[in-house]
């Protein structure tokens, strides 16, 4: 009997023993930190628990609450606190999740119940959005230049119709002052010549001279009347072919104007619509792992996106016109030139082919000149 109670009371006190040791290694890990072999390693698995594996085994030490690679935040059996996982080396989740269905592997942290955020794509994707605003800029910018190149060729097929314009305006003045120069001495000459035959044939004088100057003020007259007609006439097409040059102009630098703001639009929508797609995928990467906050503030900013892509949507990028202006050449009129107001006497009473004509003295007895028309 005496034996008995002496191996009874060792059992018990072997079980204090025990229970004592691994409270104090529970204890230990909670507070103190793991003491764990060398090459040990440490990771999180996809079951949100801290794994420890050195020459001993595997072992769950508690659930991840957050923290550093030095020190983990960790939820174990006998509380809350922070394990220093010692010379324990930080890796990756050696099991990380299966296809839907499979069964978890061996030594904790795989499975398809809790997935893994997916961080390379979410980088990925935020660096695409972060570059879109450089690119939709460079596209504009882009734009820009094409529009101004069209409006550069439009502004010089201008200054190129304007100074025609003025050098034809200028030689239509010239010429008209030139018509009317010529028609005054063709005037004076034309007198000049008649009234000495006139009083070389004794017909000088009263009645005779005042008809002739008459006669040639009406002829030189109408010279300049017509050459004043011409100079209107040529620089009424110039007008009319600066004005319609203009006008066609006018329309086409509208139409580029309009391309412009169209392109710009098509642009600015196309960018909208690549950053909506990529807020989506961001939002996608956080719904797959049941952050439900996150996933919704990158729907909201997708949805944001809408209105600008709707009031965008039947933009289209065009290219622009940049074909000449047809110029409608104006159609001037040569100058006549002035009359030229002879005296010809035709022989045998014959017409002469000046505007006056008087018959052979000889063959005449009057002394005062007939005027047969201009």
């Amino acid at each position: 009997m005496l034996k008995n109670k002496v191996k009874t009371i060792r059992l018990i006190v072997s079980i204090l023993l025990c229970l004592m040791i691994l409270y104090g290694y529970a204890n230990n890990i909670n507070n103190q930190g793991l003491i764990m072999n060398n090459g040990a390693v440490y990771w999180v698995g996809a079951d949100n628990n801290v794994w420890v594996k050195d020459s001993r085994g595997t072992q769950n030490v508690g659930q991840y609450l957050g923290g550093d690679a030095n020190s983990y935040q960790a939820a174990s059996p006998t509380g809350q606190g922070t394990m220093r996982l010692g010379n324990a080396t930080l890796i990756a989740d050696p099991n990380p999740p299966q296809s839907v269905g499979s069964a978890p592997a061996a030594g904790g942290g795989g499975g398809a119940s809790a997935p893994v955020f997916n961080s390379a794509g979410a980088a990925s994707t935020q660096r695409a959005i972060d570059q879109l605003p450089a690119l939709l800029n460079a596209a504009l910018a882009a734009e820009g230049t094409r529009y101004s190149n069209t409006v550069g060729g439009f502004n010089a097929a201008e200054g190129t119709q304007r100074k025609s314009y003025e050098d034809n305006t200028v030689t239509n003045q010239q010429n008209y002052d030139s018509n009317f120069m010529d028609s005054i001495r063709a005037g004076i000459h034309g007198l000049g010549g008649l009234m000495a035959l006139l009083r070389g044939t004794g017909a000088g004088g009263g009645t005779a001279e005042d008809l002739a100057r008459d006669t040639v003020g009406g002829v030189t007259a109408n010279d300049i009347r017509t050459g004043a007609d011409t100079q209107k006439e040529n620089q009424g097409a110039l007008d009319s072919s600066l004005s319609s040059f203009l006008t066609d102009l006018q329309q086409k630098r509208k139409a580029a104007e309009d391309t412009r703001v169209n392109n710009e639009r098509a642009i600015r929508r196309d960018n909208a619509t690549q950053l909506q797609d990529l807020f989506g995928k961001m939002a996608g990467f956080y719904g797959d792992v049941g952050n439900t906050a996150a996933a919704n503030d990158w729907t909201n900013r997708a949805g944001a996106l809408i209105p600008d892509i709707a009031a965008n949507s039947a933009t289209q990028v065009s290219p622009y016109d940049s074909s000449p202006v047809v110029v409608h050449a104006p159609n001037l009129t040569a100058f006549a030139p002035p009359t030229q107001p002879s005296v010809t006497t035709a022989p045998n009473g014959q017409v002469g082919s000046g505007i006056f004509t008087i018959s052979d003295p000889r063959r005449r007895k009057e002394t005062t000149p007939a005027s047969v028309g201009a």
